[in-house]
């Protein structure tokens, strides 16, 4: 389950976000919330990946970009998504090379934009939480781990697992949602960065690895749709396998 903590100063807005949560959406829960920051710093350097901090960057009480920079030294690579608020844009420049850093937002925002960029995340967190598994799965293949393709390979499994629904259009959902974490970068880099990934893994792993796991006859039939599916379907399998014997917590 996804913990949400939010930093705001705000008061009525505050009580906006976590009463819907609490009201419609089972799998998040809040951590805590205050106008007053020094309340719940130690809450706050507790969130792992998959949880959320909803941060005002306006706030004068404390330096929030000190928080943000401690929060990903302690979380130690495990880093939290983060939704920046500011209606000062000049601020945003400053969390440029913040990792996670989902949304930034510029006030006056509507309600409806926070909690639908809440709801996103919960659903691509849904993947994230298993991305041990997905890499423990992706060793099977003769993969190069430190290559672009490879981090575009995950996310789009991340996000399938979560949304099987993005396979259905790669190129306008699937592509869509990778582009989203990286920046925005142009759609056609990531399809052409997938698939020339796809084509090396099936050129270096053995063929029988390939015949076997994919059921073809040749490596040329394995496209990213067809990769990323057959991945799918072994994860769901390994996913309960672990559910049922594993005493970790797999949503946060």
């Amino acid at each position: 389950m996804n913990r949400l903590a939010v930093l705001q100063s705000n008061l009525e807005f505050s009580r906006k976000v976590m009463n819907y949560i609490i009201s419609s959406n089972k799998r998040m829960c809040i951590s805590s919330f205050a106008i007053n920051p020094k309340e719940i710093m130690e809450t706050i350097y507790e969130l792992k990946a998959g949880d959320i901090l909803l941060v005002d960057l306006e706030l004068s009480q404390i330096n929030v970009f000190d928080v943000i920079n401690n929060l990903e030294q302690k979380s130690k690579g495990n880093t939290p998504f983060i939704i920046a608020i500011s209606a000062d844009i000049e601020l945003f420049k400053q969390l440029k090379k913040v990792p996670n850093v989902y949304a930034k937002i510029k006030k006056p925002c509507a309600f409806k934009t926070i909690i639908g960029i809440v709801e996103e995340i919960i659903d691509v967190s849904g993947g994230k939480c298993y991305e041990e598994l997905i890499k423990e799965e992706l060793q099977i293949f003769d993969v190069k781990v430190t290559t672009l393709g490879y981090k575009y390979i995950v996310d789009a499994i991340e996000l399938s697992l979560a949304n099987e629904n993005l396979l259905k259009d790669m190129k306008h959902m699937l592509y869509v949602s990778i582009s989203k974490r990286h920046d925005d970068v142009s759609i056609i880099n990531i399809k052409w960065t997938i698939e020339k990934t796809i084509r090396s893994i099936v050129r270096y792993t053995s063929v029988d690895v390939i015949k076997s796991y994919f059921h073809v006859e040749s490596g040329e039939h394995v496209t990213p749709k067809i990769f990323i599916s057959y991945i799918l379907d072994n994860l769901r399998d390994k996913i309960d396998e672990y559910q049922d014997t594993s005493s970790k917590k797999l949503y946060y």
